[in-house]
């Protein structure tokens, strides 16, 4: 049973967002915020498994709010939840120490998606951000046609933070062969020949040093 801060401060999202999780995860324990004072103060209270921030919260509104609730709980996953394009928005959130960043005009089943994979312990990028972060990269180096479905840039995520195979395996459910069939895609797309490589190359990649597996 997963423990959730939504931090909203639209009684009427927060709503729907309650909605949405709990069409997922029905027995989820759920508390709410309609300010960033108070998600610091539940934070203070007690620890959640996923914190769905929204960053136009009174007294936020600043990527500073990632390292302000980290300060307090700083294996806490936090997925931000905005309106603000994501385009614009997300790398500095992101850089700041954030999981994900999932707009709240998404549909339900991808912002469901988002949550799944935070909680399962990886990051959420969308595959519109997943293409501007490849496009940090020289064309000569990355294919301008490659590109990495979500499965695999979870997979490359923890790949580049050192996890073995069998930490990938556990915290994806997959067989071994199917984690070899990731590994040699992200390597023949990414044009790299190892781990050291990628690690090298992905090295602009926003992850968070507190990311669990």
């Amino acid at each position: 049973m997963p423990s959730i801060i939504i931090a909203e401060d639209h009684s009427v999202l927060r709503m729907g967002v309650k909605i949405i999780i709990g069409e997922r995860y029905p027995e989820a324990f759920i508390r709410e915020a309609d300010s960033f004072y108070q998600v610091m103060d539940l934070l203070r209270e007690a620890p959640c498994d996923l914190l769905l921030l929204d960053i136009q919260l009174p007294g936020g509104g600043h990527p500073r709010m990632i390292p302000e609730a980290h300060s307090l709980r700083p294996a806490t996953p936090i997925l931000v939840f905005s309106n603000f394009d994501e385009e614009t928005h997300a790398i500095s959130y992101l850089k700041a120490g954030a999981s994900g960043y999932v707009q709240k005009t998404a549909p339900p089943a991808t912002i469901q998606e988002a949550i799944r994979t935070v909680l399962d312990g990886a990051p959420w990028i969308s595959p519109l951000m997943q293409s501007r972060l490849l496009g940090h990269f020289p064309k000569s180096k990355v294919q301008e046609s490659s590109q990495l479905s979500p499965r695999e840039f979870e997979v490359m995520q923890m790949m580049v933070k050192g996890a073995g195979n069998p930490e990938i395996k556990a915290a994806l459910n997959i067989q071994s062969s199917t984690l070899s069939t990731f590994k040699a895609k992200i390597f023949r797309k990414m044009g790299v020949n190892n781990v050291i490589e990628l690690a090298d190359k992905v090295s602009a990649f926003p992850v968070r040093p507190e990311t669990r597996w």
